[in-house]
């Protein structure tokens, strides 16, 4: 049967619409997909690299207290998870209130190199404190800012105070500097004051190339066992005395 022209037109007209249409969900529809994987992906992606993050500073600090030269103290492989655990809740807490990106790596590298990861209380000839090290004046000043009563013993449980109190101070210097890495570095061991000296390279420059080198050095660790760096620095912390 034939159809007059304008029919056909118009039949045609409709078919090409109904495709257009169909290729339209169609692309929504794979869009859709795409945007879910990708989601679960990233979301993967930052929970494998916590665990990561997780079993290398698990395996690091155990090693590390254990052959510092400060201490003849063992610690618990349960205490070391506690002090992986408050590096890494303390950071991504201060990260999102200071809207800065505190690495837990960082903090442990700055831990490692002012105390091994060991909490004493005379430091500095008894000026400072702790498994950071802090300035007496300093933790009480951040306990003023943060309402929370200071007492020398709070100070010197890493999983109170102790942890808590360095990754605020370095947070803290990262808003004021703008995220600039040497400089936070140096205002946690130097202050904020010293930390703005134009001789600051000359004056802190062993410190800062020992925390950079340690925090290097942890990220490179990491990052040469790749997806099978979890199962390798937990298995390191199990076989630790």
């Amino acid at each position: 049967m034939a159809y007059p022209m304008n029919n056909i037109h118009n039949m045609l007209m409709i078919s090409k619409k109904g495709d257009i249409n169909m290729k339209l969900k169609m692309m929504g529809t794979i869009l859709l997909i795409l945007f879910i994987v990708s989601t679960n992906s990233m979301a993967y992606t930052a929970q494998r690299g916590e665990q990561e993050v997780r079993s290398f500073l698990n395996y690091r600090i155990k090693y590390v207290h254990s052959n510092a030269f400060n201490t003849s103290l063992t610690l618990p492989k349960s205490r070391v998870r506690d002090y992986t655990d408050e590096i890494i809740k303390w950071s991504n807490h201060y990260s999102e209130k200071f809207n800065v990106d505190v690495d837990p790596l960082l903090v442990a590298a700055i831990l490692e190199t002012e105390t091994n990861f060991v909490s004493r209380a005379d430091y500095d000839q008894g000026k400072s404190i702790g498994i950071s090290s802090m300035k007496i004046d300093t933790a009480k000043w951040i306990a003023e800012k943060l309402e929370v009563d200071y007492n020398k013993w709070r100070k010197l449980d890493p999983t109170d105070l102790g942890i808590k109190f360095a990754v605020y101070y370095l947070a803290l210097a990262q808003q004021l500097y703008d995220s600039d890495l040497n400089r936070t570095i140096i205002s946690y061991n130097q202050g904020f004051t010293n930390a703005n000296s134009k001789h600051s390279d000359e004056l802190y420059h062993n410190y800062l190339f020992q925390v950079l080198g340690r925090y290097k050095f942890y990220k490179e660790r990491i990052n040469y066992y790749g997806g099978y760096a979890s199962q390798h620095f937990e298995q390191l912390f199990l076989e630790l005395e």
